[in-house]
């Protein structure tokens, strides 16, 4: 049962990624009506009825599902979907909610350890919370421990995802020439692996047009944009960024 949920719950999470928020809840409706009693089922319905709001930007009304996703999961010994509910409670709530939530989450892991994949998503998660909250060295204290725990998993995507926020996180300290080596660095090894790495690039162009470097600036912005054109999510959703990759890359 719990995996024909999932596979409903896997749908509806790409369609609130892809801001089809109806169709998404109507397949967790869908879901939820097959789940029946089982807590675990009952958990992954709820999760992800919370995602589709959360990316609607309904806080609010992601939270309280969150909460009934942890205390399901729990209550079915599906450790590594509680942690998920405990990582996304920490996402919505303030900075205070998420280092408090992470300090759950980690000491669950600590009880379950087959959880234990979740530690870098949970350092990476409240990094990105202390950035917002103009926190940075913070940030980048957790962001490098990310780094350190995806490169000793040999996880070289992942790497590059928790490379990509020391890069911008360096940048916000205005350590500029640490964040340009990085950002060649992990362009060079994407390139290398046969993978594309945009976000990289984007913070390459801003780190070597702060630089002076206009003409590296141009084709790092052009490069980032071959790819990020073609992402719908990025275009519709981050109208000021890739306003600016155009502007860098004329």
């Amino acid at each position: 049962m719990a995996d024909s949920v999932s596979d409903l719950a896997g749908r509806a999470r790409k369609l609130g990624l892809a801001g089809d928020f109806v169709s998404g809840h109507a397949l967790i409706d869908q879901a939820g009506r097959l789940a029946g009693d089982d807590p675990e089922a009952r958990a992954i319905c709820a999760l992800e009825r919370g995602r589709l709001h959360n990316s609607a930007g309904e806080r609010e009304s992601a939270r309280p599902l969150f909460g009934e996703a942890w205390r399901l999961a729990r209550q079915a010994g599906a450790h590594a979907l509680a942690v998920d509910a405990a990582h996304m409670l920490a996402i919505v709530g303030t900075l205070d909610g998420a280092v408090e939530w992470t300090a759950t989450a980690f000491a669950y892991i600590g009880e379950h350890p087959e959880a234990g994949p979740w530690r870098a998503p949970l350092l990476n998660n409240l990094g990105w919370s202390y950035f917002d909250a103009g926190r940075f060295a913070d940030a980048l204290a957790l962001f490098e421990q990310a780094v350190d725990l995806r490169r000793s998993a040999g996880e070289k995507r992942e790497q590059r995802i928790a490379r990509y926020a020391v890069i911008r996180t360096l940048r916000a300290l205005g350590r500029l020439e640490e964040a340009r080596r990085l950002a060649e660095e992990t362009a060079a090894a994407a390139v290398a692996e046969g993978a594309q790495a945009p976000y990289v690039l984007e913070e390459l162009a801003e780190c070597r047009a702060l630089l002076g470097d206009l003409d590296g600036a141009r084709d790092s912005a052009r490069q980032a944009l071959a790819v990020l054109e073609q992402d719908q999510a990025f275009v519709g959703g981050e109208p000021v960024r890739l306003a600016r990759l155009r502007r860098l890359a004329r």
